[in-house]
């Protein structure tokens, strides 16, 4: 994975008219291709995608599960163009902080308060009039397996705000990639897409609770196939 980025990401820096937007995310994906392809002849590590008839045909903000870095190669295959909202602190990487520029992704500082929301507000916003998805880990960070914790406020902020829907994604990665583990055990993940939820006439806290309950429970599902 490693390897393939420094050799792959490079080409998505080029700068115009080697490199127009179109081709940019042809790089992305090409990457993220490689990468599920290595997963399944190396580690034996499939995957299969439940619920694509729910994807709406407007872009909108996505809660992704996060427990492993499979599902950044899932999301970057079936949702580009999007915006990701991620860690500043990946600022600081040379190549990461050409990609963030590039791609207009969101950085967020932990523990700024209502100024660094409210600025993930107005970007996530803008990307949205950009025609791009926008995509969301709420928990923040990457979860072990079937655990949680209290989603953040800034996603259901942004979808609320926007009058966007919230399109939940499910997954049962961390069962087969350990969080923090280098072991890659062989087996099929399921990441389940699931109805959109509409941000109309709920408060955050209640489109929190929807979105990560319908998630949490999606895992004993899918671990049942």
């Amino acid at each position: 994975m490693i390897i393939s980025f420094i050799l792959i990401a490079p080409f998505a820096l080029l700068p115009k008219p080697l490199m127009n937007e179109e081709r940019r995310w042809s790089v992305v994906k090409l990457w993220a291709d490689v990468n599920i392809y290595l997963l399944e002849h190396i580690c034996g590590l499939k995957y299969k995608l439940l619920g694509q008839e729910n994807i709406p045909d407007e872009r909108c903000v996505l809660f992704v599960k996060h427990s492993s870095v499979m599902e950044l190669f899932i999301g970057l295959r079936y949702f580009s163009p999007s915006s990701w909202v991620g860690k500043h602190e990946l600022m600081y990487v040379p190549i990461f902080r050409g990609l963030y520029k590039k791609f207009k992704l969101i950085p967020v500082k932990r523990g700024m308060g209502r100024t660094e929301v409210e600025r993930v507000i107005k970007q996530g916003v803008d990307r949205l009039n950009e025609n791009k998805w926008l995509i969301i880990f709420p928990e923040g960070h990457r979860m072990p397996y079937k655990q949680t914790k209290k989603y953040g406020l800034s996603g259901s902020l942004l979808a609320k705000g926007s009058g966007t829907n919230i399109l939940p994604i499910s997954h049962n990665a961390g069962r087969y990639w350990k969080r923090r583990g280098l072991l890659k055990l062989p087996g099929t993940v399921y990441f389940s897409i699931g109805p959109v939820i509409s941000t109309q006439e709920k408060t955050i806290d209640e489109i929190n609770k929807t979105a990560q309950t319908w998630i949490q429970n999606e895992i004993s599902v899918i671990d049942e196939l």
